[in-house]
């Protein structure tokens, strides 16, 4: 989801990534990883969407470039009303739901212990807290 708007100094992006892809990617780089949260925040996961968001930005005009951008530490989930049933998103959702990462990201900060909200498929609701980084977007560096 891009962030934005004429109250921001920049466009970030939250991204979740799919754990599967990103699973086959750590697996064929030997990396080490037991939660989507920890997969989610592997350096060389984020390395590599930094990397495509660089090649996205290079057809921008620089207003519109993604300058930061964050790996939700946990998936969008359609049971906790972040995603439509077929799958698309509702952004004022995700905005409240990660109200504390966005904040982190206008804040200029280099990561955020964030606590977020989970409910599983029974119904049981749970908090979980990650420590998600905060990634700046320049050429040639994450």
């Amino acid at each position: 989801m891009v962030l934005g708007d004429e109250t921001s100094d920049f466009v970030a992006a939250l991204i979740n990534v799919n754990p599967e892809i990103c699973g086959r990617f750590a697996e064929r780089h030997g990396l080490a990883f037991g939660t989507f949260s920890e997969l989610s925040q592997l350096p060389e996961i984020r390395a590599e969407i930094a990397a495509a968001i660089r090649d996205v930005n290079r057809r921008l005009e620089t207003g519109a470039r993604v300058m930061s951008f964050v790996t939700l530490p946990k998936e969008l989930d359609a049971d906790e009303a972040e995603l439509t049933r077929s799958r698309k998103l509702r952004r004022g959702q995700i905005a409240e739901h990660y109200r504390e990462i966005i904040g982190a990201i206008y804040a200029g900060v280099e990561h955020v212990i964030a606590t977020i909200d989970a409910r599983y498929q029974d119904g049981r609701k749970a908090k979980m807290t990650a420590r998600v980084a905060i990634n700046r977007v320049a050429e040639g560096s994450l």
